[in-house]
């Protein structure tokens, strides 16, 4: 239900702007991992191990990105990818970049385009600094992203940090203090049953658990922020709380 209606919601954007009409081609790419994120000091970023990539499509001379670990080349009109039925991944991200590139289009200010070097931790810091007033006692983040992760830790100490991630690798690791669990149904769950507040990683968009968090930030009344360029335009359209402070 949220996908089609996230759908219907940018082809209405796209009709009333009369886009599908303009002599345009989306283009996709994936990003090598210095293009995407540049030469940060540290290491740990998953954009650099590989697993996953970020994809950038082009509409016109604005570009949006979308974090996936099924990327694929596309070149063709709007309205086919407009179109696409977003049963699976592939397509999902072919979708949600191009709609974060469109968005982009329509409002140049919206931030879909990664930070790069050592912005990453410039914006885990403030995204600590944004929750410092809210006071949370314990925080959960959804996506294994270690600039935020560390960042939390020296916010609230490690006791008060719960992580879930969905790469085989990082399953019982240990990072900054805190163990790093399963996200399945059960994970999320016990995740949000036992937090204040979640920050869910915006490539959650792309792999299809948006909206599965959503619906259990409306059941245990949980405040749910997502973090990251990837949801930019999504958050947008479907009014979700987007904290990325560093993007372009």
């Amino acid at each position: 239900m949220f996908y089609e209606i996230l759908q219907k919601k940018f082809l209405k954007v796209a009709k009333n702007n009369n886009l599908f009409d303009k002599e345009i081609t989306i283009k996709t790419r994936a990003l090598k991992p210095e293009e995407a994120i540049g030469n940060p000091d540290r290491d740990d970023f998953p954009l650099l191990k590989g697993k996953e990539v970020l994809m950038e499509a082009e509409f016109g001379k604005k570009k949006g990105q979308a974090y996936t670990d099924a990327p694929s080349e596309f070149s063709g009109p709007l309205k086919k990818i407009a179109d696409l039925e977003l049963n699976d991944s592939r397509n999902r991200a072919l979708f949600i970049a191009a709609l974060n590139a469109v968005m982009r289009h329509l409002d140049n200010e919206l931030p879909t385009i990664h930070c790069k070097d050592n912005e990453p931790e410039d914006c885990a810091e403030k995204i600590v600094d944004f929750l410092r007033p809210l006071k949370p006692g314990k925080v959960g983040l959804i996506g294994l992203q270690p600039a935020i992760l560390e960042a939390l830790v020296k916010f609230t100490g490690s006791n008060n940090v719960f992580c879930v991630d969905r790469d085989e690798k990082n399953r019982t690791n240990i990072k900054f203090g805190v163990t790093i669990d399963w996200g399945d149904d059960k994970g999320m769950g016990e995740l949000f049953q036992k937090t204040d507040l979640i920050l869910a990683t915006g490539s959650t968009v792309v792999n299809g658990s948006l909206n599965d968090i959503v619906n259990l930030a409306e059941k245990y009344q949980k405040p749910l922020y997502f973090y990251g360029t990837t949801i930019a335009g999504t958050a947008q359209l479907m009014n979700l709380k987007h904290l990325c402070f560093q993007s372009t």
